[in-house]
Parts: structure tokens; C-alpha cells; sequence
């Protein structure tokens, strides 16, 4: 079977997805072809929690590319009137395990909000309308009924060979990380119908010519489910269409904003000035530093931000320069972290934000950061107490380099 056990998300958990789709960190996508009410019934049945749903209910699916590699999420909305707000939604994530790997489905179960009071239970069941909010920013208000993907596989035929100038002209304006997030999300829209395919084979194949214990899911209808998918694309093209798509969301973000490399010189600076306190040090609390380091990589290394169901452990330590310290470290606030990535290995980075008012952060290279901060951690060091922002607030980078220089002055001055 491709349906694993429900993940169970905390209130941080959901808000950080709440967070990422109204700041267009993520990027959703309505799903013409998997809105259909039987494969949302069949998700419900396997993934879920087998809730009652009403016969006279409908569905609207929508896609977002996951951070994982492969991976995708799946929202459905249940109407009983489309003129009226849904009356549910339901929320997946799916990923394929390796290259040739299986379709594993796994249902994002939300009852933390069963204790949540009214204001902030209103707000997080506000989903379903920010993910609209979001796609239409991404695409546009189109009519429902059109096919999503249909100017975009004409521009495919029209531009073979030329896909990523073709479709930067197409996207318009957007900066690169938007177009890089489009074209995930584009990705996600047909490795998600390749998915289906491959999910009503296999229950085809298990349970045989009738599905057991529902009358929605007989083979016969599971089956009808995929002809508008041979009508509208070349299903053997699923799997290319995914990949070209990827390829091209990597084309456009395909490497890290990085700061210049920061050498064995700068790394001894740092950590002899450490070493003596000429240099201060100070540590974010667990919600600051987890807030803080979903902006920057999402900014500076989108692959590198983790899923939104994984817990944080991890710490964040930062400095300010007021002038240059040498030619490799210029004046500005610098961030060391590290926390555990979703296969429990460390992940060590430094990040460097410009001493200016827009806001520019880089993910800088270097050799010696797993020294510093092991002497970081050696050390007593206290803890910075940043202003506790709203999930629903957008916080630029700007708006979190002055934060931190502004605690920092609390705690005395840095360099200069």
C-alpha cells in the first residue's frame, strides 16, 4: 500500500506553512485534474482519518512543491455551495522514496487546533483562503474550469531547446527565487498526477475488482478517474514533464546566494577575538533562531529549508561588526547555526547580512565554521531576547537586522 501513518503536526509546525504561503515562500497551484471527489474520497479512506463526508459535498484540489526532494503537498477543499467557504479541507504530503523509489502518502493531521482559542483557531482555519490568495498571486485569478497547464505545454512544443529563456520571458518580472518556486510547483502538478496513476494501479491490484468498504472506489470508476489525464497529457511525458520542470526551478535558483569565501584568516579572527571577549557573542531563543533561519535559507538556499512537519532542534548564535574586521569580514551581523536536517545529520552554516536597509543575507562558504561554534558552545553565552513577532507578520530581512542589532546594544557593542 502507498499510504503511510498520519504526521501529527504541532501549532509551530502548521504556522510555519501558514507563514511560507502568505510570504509566497511556497507556492500553490489549483490541480484541474485531481479535483475530483472520488480520489479525494480515496485519500480520506487509506490517508486519513475516514471522517464522514456528505454525498452532495464536491472538491477543489491544489498542489505545492515540497522542500524535499520529490515531494509534494496535496490540499482538498470540500464545497456543499462553491459560492460559499469550504466546509473542510484536508491536507497531504506526498513523496516518492528514491529516484524509482514508491509513492508514500501521508495525512497532515491538525487536532492541535481542537485547543486553540477562537482568535488564533480562526486564523489557522483561514488556510484554504490564504493557499487561493497565494496561487493567484503566483498565477493569476483564472476561471476554474480551464486548463491550468494548457498555454504552458503550447510554449513547451513552441520553444524545445529554449525552455528557461522561454519561460524567465513568460514569468514576467518575478525574481528568480519566485520563478524557481513556479516551476517546482509546475513540477509537482505532474509528478502529482503521476502519483495518482501509479497509487489507483496499485489499489486496482491489491483489493481487486472491488475495492473493500466503500461504494465510491469501485475498480471501474477508480480506473475512469484517469481518462481526462490521457486526454489532456501524453501519460508516458509524466515523468519527463516532472523532471524538465525541476531541472529548470534549478536553473533559476540553482546555486546559494553566497557571501564571498571566508578563509582560514577570517575563521582565526573571529575565533581569537571570541577566545579573549573582544568579540561578543549572543544566542537567539529556540523560536527566534527557528523563525529567523526559515527566512534566510529560504532567501539564500531553498533546498536547504526543512519540511514543514520537522521539528527544530538546534541552536543560533550572532555578532556584529560595526566596521570591517579585515578585507573578508565587512561590517554588518553575522549568524552561525546549526540544526538537525531531516536525516538527523548537523547542518552548520554562517550567514552574513548587510549593514544596509534592504535587507541582503548571504549563506557564506568557509572551512572553520564547525570550530567556532563548538567554541561557542563551550562557552556561557547569553541568550538574545528578540520582540516575539506574530506568525501572521512578515518580517523582511531588514526588519531582522536591525532586531538584532537593536538587542545587541542591550548586551554592550561589538566590534567598533
Amino acid at each position: 500500500m502507498c499510504f503511510d501513518d498520519p504526521i501529527y503536526l504541532d501549532r509551530g509546525s502548521f504556522e510555519d506553512l501558514m507563514v511560507d504561503t502568505d510570504q509566497h515562500r511556497i507556492c500553490w497551484m489549483y490541480h484541474d485534474i485531481l479535483s475530483h471527489p472520488r480520489i479525494a474520497w480515496l485519500f480520506d479512506k487509506y490517508a486519513g482519518k475516514g471522517t464522514p463526508i456528505r454525498e452532495a459535498w464536491t472538491t477543489m484540489a491544489w498542489v505545492a512543491a515540497g522542500y524535499q526532494e520529490d515531494s509534494f503537498y496535496l490540499l482538498f477543499k470540500w464545497y456543499e455551495d462553491f459560492y460559499d467557504p469550504p466546509q473542510r479541507s484536508d491536507l497531504y504530503f506526498v513523496e516518492r522514496e528514491g529516484p524509482d523509489g514508491e509513492i508514500r502518502v501521508r495525512f497532515l493531521n491538525r487536532d492541535f487546533q481542537n485547543k486553540l482559542e477562537r482568535r488564533e483557531l480562526a486564523w489557522c482555519e483561514s488556510f484554504p483562503v490564504r493557499v487561493s490568495q497565494n496561487a493567484s498571486y503566483f498565477f493569476g485569478d483564472s476561471k476554474f474550469d480551464a486548463n491550468p497547464v494548457g498555454r504552458i505545454l503550447q510554449l513547451l512544443g513552441r520553444n524545445a531547446g529554449r525552455e528557461l529563456e522561454c519561460f524567465d520571458w513568460y514569468f514576467g518580472r518575478r525574481s528568480d527565487g519566485e520563478k524557481s518556486r513556479l516551476c517546482a510547483t509546475i513540477a509537482a502538478y505532474f509528478r502529482s498526477v503521476q502519483a495518482i496513476r501509479e497509487i489507483l494501479f496499485s489499489l486496482v491490484a491489491s483489493d481487486g475488482k472491488t475495492p473493500e468498504g466503500s461504494r465510491h472506489m469501485r475498480a471501474d470508476d477508480l480506473l475512469e478517474i484517469l481518462k481526462p489525464v490521457s486526454a489532456q497529457i501524453d501519460e508516458e511525458r509524466l515523468p519527463a514533464l516532472g523532471r524538465l520542470f525541476q531541472d529548470l526551478a534549478d536553473g533559476f535558483f540553482d546555486e546559494p546566494s553566497r557571501a564571498p569565501y571566508l578563509s582560514r584568516g577570517a575563521g582565526r579572527a573571529l575565533t581569537d577575538r571570541t577566545e579573549t571577549g573582544e568579540l561578543r557573542w549572543l544566542r537567539l531563543g529556540r523560536q527566534s533562531g527557528r523563525r529567523l533561519l526559515r527566512e534566510l535559507y529560504s532567501r539564500c538556499a531553498p533546498r536547504s529549508v526543512w519540511d514543514v512537519f520537522h521539528r527544530w532542534q538546534g541552536e543560533v548564535y550572532y555578532t556584529v561588526l560595526r566596521r570591517p574586521l579585515s578585507q573578508d569580514l565587512p561590517r554588518g551581523v553575522y549568524l552561525l547555526s546549526r540544526f538537525e536536517d531531516q536525516t538527523g545529520l548537523d547542518v552548520t552554516g554562517l550567514f552574513w547580512l548587510e549593514n544596509v536597509t534592504v535587507g541582503v543575507a548571504h549563506l557564506c562558504k568557509g572551512e572553520f565554521f564547525e570550530e567556532l561554534l563548538d567554541l561557542l558552545l563551550s562557552r556561557p553565552t547569553r541568550e538574545a531576547a528578540l520582540p516575539a513577532a506574530r506568525p501572521r507578520e512578515e518580517t523582511m530581512v531588514s526588519g531582522y537586522s536591525y532586531l538584532l542589532q537593536e538587542a545587541f546594544e542591550q548586551y554592550g557593542r561589538g566590534m567598533g
